[in-house]
């Protein structure tokens, strides 16, 4: 069974101003020193673009101050605006040269965008947007276009089922492969272990979750799943290649176009 991931998930894939700034003092500088600022010190970076400094603009620029205000530790912020060289050029790296202004795009400490905020934001959004770091390291990957095997353990030390190491030596997925360790005991991944299905009760050996770009849940492996039937279940989702035109691609899209009888 597929499910979306309900997580602040974006696809595709900055400049810090003092909460209590308005938008008419805050001066742009280099986004990009501050992204690489924010990266070292662990915190995420919400900037807000904006076409021009309408009461919208205003209102979400508010929102985010004073998030960041109250999240200091974790949090920081710039602004840009899409009329600039500068920040057109910012925009178009995150990919929201087209997308309604003002908008707020929530970046991790490693790079992924675990949000976006059309139009207006409020607090819960912003929050929602901390993610742990499991699941910060899983948005990465599929914003990578991995395909992500979240290896769960009841320890610190991760177990990789036979199947998924085999399928590693396979030339159509080793390249595309992401491993990453989960702690089921681990309470901050919380989050992560319901919104891939996972009761830690079900970790009784080797086990993995795989999850696919854009944040589609495969399935569930353990020790006995085998690489063949992983494959069959990563073709069966229409993930097996980057091919649009692909046999199975079209097949999982009639399927998930097609309404389910009762």
């Amino acid at each position: 069974m597929k499910t979306i991931i309900h997580v602040c998930l974006a696809i595709a894939c900055l400049l810090t101003i003092h909460a209590g700034t308005s938008f008419g003092q805050a001066a742009q500088g280099n986004l990009s020193t501050t992204l690489q600022q924010s990266q070292q010190a662990g915190k995420f970076t919400f900037i807000v673009f904006y076409r021009d400094n309408s009461p919208q603009t205003q209102k979400m620029l508010q929102a985010v101050q004073q998030t960041v205000a109250n999240r200091g530790q974790q949090m920081t912020m710039g602004v840009a605006s899409v009329s600039s060289p500068d920040g057109q050029a910012m925009a178009e790296q995150f990919n929201v040269t087209r997308a309604p202004m003002p908008i707020t795009v929530a970046v991790a400490p490693n790079g992924a965008v675990t949000g976006l905020f059309p139009r207006q934001v409020a607090k819960a959004n912003l929050d929602a947007a901390v993610v742990s770091p499991v699941m910060m390291e899983c948005m990465k990957q599929l914003q990578d276009q991995k395909l992500v095997f979240v290896c769960l353990t009841q320890s610190e030390q991760a177990a990789v089922p036979a199947g998924v190491r085999a399928l590693e030596l396979d030339p159509q997925f080793k390249d595309r492969m992401a491993l990453v360790a989960l702690n089921v005991q681990n309470t901050a991944e919380a989050r992560l272990m319901q919104q891939i299905k996972v009761d830690a009760n079900q970790v009784q050996g080797p086990y993995a979750a795989l999850i696919a770009p854009p944040g589609v849940l495969v399935g569930h492996f353990n020790g006995t799943s085998s690489a063949e039937q992983i494959a069959a279940a990563i073709h069966k989702a229409g993930q097996c290649c980057e091919d649009p035109n692909c046999k199975h691609a079209a097949s999982a899209q009639a399927s998930q176009s097609t309404p389910t009888r009762r």
